[in-house]
């Protein structure tokens, strides 16, 4: 299967998880929601609610700043949507249909990077069990400065020097 109809299935199986979510909550999925919904689900990339009013902007849709953010909220609390705090920004990403990872974040660009680490979640698991605790997720952010941001930290160094 293509990557694009990966993205199409998860994109209306989200949908559908979604207005499932509402109904329970008698509420209906509207046209602005299930627009939002699909865009949000035909990528995977790390966003902000203010790219993502950017975003749905520039390609025409017609969604308003309220029902941008009342959506994002109730798609974390689907479970379909989960937030990340990096530093002064909170930063959504999908929780439906992807697999448990951790990240990398650089702290002068805002850069994020993920990563698969089965050894954090056996660790996370090991303590858990010693502790009679049972594990639902964890969060695993490494702060840093990403390679292009260290060279060009390196080479102001050197500047300053001058």
């Amino acid at each position: 299967m293509s990557e694009d109809a990966k993205q199409s299935d998860t994109a209306r199986s989200a949908e559908e998880k979604f207005a499932e979510y509402l109904a329970l909550h008698g509420k209906r999925l509207t046209r602005a929601q299930r627009d939002l919904v699909r865009y949000i689900f035909s990528y995977h990339d790390h966003f902000t609610a203010t790219k993502l009013i950017d975003d749905i902007r520039d390609k025409g849709l017609k969604i308003s700043r309220a029902t941008v953010y009342r959506t994002l909220a109730r798609l974390v609390d689907a479970g379909l949507l989960r937030t990340h705090r990096f530093e002064d920004q909170v930063a959504y990403e999908h929780s439906y249909g992807y697999p448990e990872h951790d990240h990398l974040y650089c702290r002068q660009c805002g850069k994020i990077v993920e990563f698969a680490a089965p050894e954090l979640a056996e660790l996370r698991d090991r303590v858990a069990r010693e502790h009679r605790f049972r594990a639902e997720s964890h969060r695993f952010v490494v702060t840093g400065l990403c390679e292009s941001c260290a060279l060009q930290k390196a080479r102001r160094r050197k500047v300053d020097f001058i």
